[in-house]
């Protein structure tokens, strides 16, 4: 599905400054004019000063017209919403956070800005999109609204324009349009009016007529925050992003950059706990296991997008556009090796072996559950050697720091143990 983008344009400060610069200018020649002709200054004069103040009057007024126009934009591709602030920085969530959208305006002001709770991308005149998402690590046992796990967002569409129909319709599949507030003040009081006895009307109904008007409301999708994707197997895993290659601007495909860098520090901080945690690689051994299909995939996906990363945007768009793309098939890759990973377990060995990984992770935990040093380190030898024995006879692979983190585990307890003269 090629990604969709719709952009609402807005007058900046410097328009702003710029034509209130030359009104007042026009009006300080038009006093002036007056005023030295009353007192009786000499024409040439006059005429030099009134048109140097125009002319100033002029400057001012063209200096912010050519001024680039602010824009917010809003784009949707397969699994993943887009927006914000062209001049500033684009935030995204998965479609799956979305929880309700409404269409609401139009706006009173012209607000790109950010609130603790509320983010306001609205233009002044124009329609905004009323969008909530579900946080990705909700508050869990606080006492608090459910509403402060939520993130909540205007932003600006402009009527009629045919992207932002299609922007809508995709939305739409995940979180159905809640209610339009496209209303007069008239209108909502006569809506409000209507609703009420509606209302009434639908208590002494029939059964089949409620249900019939109730088929007639617009419902509100409700996504739970605690979601995986990734675990859905008919959930979109093609993570495609709008491409650098077709960025309006240098900075907006800077920005897209660095969002393709940010996803690839997520990726390697997700995996390093495989490698650095001893009781995933115990219990997930498939997810680091190169011998595994899918896990050969996320390794090639990996070197080849850690060969395109440079420290810094490289300004070439061909290279940045290639480790975007890079970044986005690494993505996919990392989901299909981690959830078969998971799935599996250590299901695609030997029962025996199976047995004895098992036997590990019990070692493990009460090492783990243990306060003495010294039963911690015999229980983290043995379980180095259950996994020495088994990477010896081929039946295992265990990344290096995997191994690594072992043997510090057994050190420090070994350390811990040993009196201090």
């Amino acid at each position: 599905m090629v990604p969709v983008t719709c952009r609402t344009e807005y007058l900046t400060a410097r328009h702003h400054r710029s034509a209130s610069a030359a009104w007042i200018v026009m009006m300080v020649a038009l006093v002036g004019l007056v005023g030295l002709n009353i007192a009786g200054v000499d024409g040439l004069v006059i005429s030099a000063v009134v048109a140097g103040l125009l002319a100033l009057s002029l400057f001012a007024a063209a200096y912010g017209r050519l001024g680039k126009r602010g824009a917010v934009l809003l784009t949707v591709d397969d699994d993943t919403v887009y927006f914000g602030d062209e001049d500033r920085t684009l935030v995204s969530y998965p479609l799956t956070a979305l929880r309700s959208f409404a269409i609401g305006g139009p706006a009173d002001d012209t607000s790109p800005m950010a609130g603790q709770r509320a983010q306001h991308l609205t233009v002044f005149g124009q329609k905004y999109l009323e969008l909530t998402f579900a946080r990705e690590q909700p508050r869990v046992g606080t006492g608090v609204d459910e509403d402060l796990d939520s993130d909540f967002w205007r932003v600006a569409i402009i009527e009629g324009d045919p992207a932002a129909a299609v922007v809508i319709d995709r939305l739409k599949q995940y979180a159905p349009q809640r209610v339009s507030t496209q209303k007069s003040s008239t209108q909502k009081s006569s809506t409000q009016k209507s609703s009420t006895q509606k209302s009434s009307t639908q208590k002494s109904s029939t059964r089949p007529r409620a249900a019939a008007e109730q088929r007639e409301k617009v419902s509100v999708a409700s996504v739970p925050p605690d979601h995986d994707a990734s675990s859905d197997d008919h959930s979109p895993v093609d993570l495609r992003r709008p491409r650098i290659a077709d960025a309006g601007s240098d900075e907006a495909a800077q920005r897209l950059w660095e969002e393709a860098t940010r996803r690839h520090d997520e990726i390697l901080g997700v995996y390093g706990s495989y490698e650095l945690d001893p009781a995933l690689l115990l219990k997930y051994p498939a997810v680091t296991d190169v011998t595994v299909e899918q896990t050969q995939t996320f390794h090639l996906a990996l070197d080849e997008a850690t060969a395109l990363r440079t420290d810094a945007y490289p300004g070439n768009r061909g290279r940045a556009d290639a480790y975007q793309q890079s970044v986005a098939a690494l993505r996919r890759a990392w989901i299909a090796c981690e959830k078969h990973g998971r799935r599996i377990g250590a299901g695609y060995l030997e029962p025996a072996d199976r047995d004895a990984l098992d036997t590990a992770l019990k070692l493990y935990k009460h090492a783990e559950a243990s306060s003495t040093p010294a039963e911690q380190a015999t229980y983290y030898g043995r379980v180095r050697g259950i996994v020495t024995t088994m990477s010896d006879r081929g039946v295992l692979h265990p990344p290096e720091a995997a191994v690594a983190e072992l043997h510090a585990v057994t050190r420090r307890a070994l350390e811990a143990g040993t009196p201090q003269v």
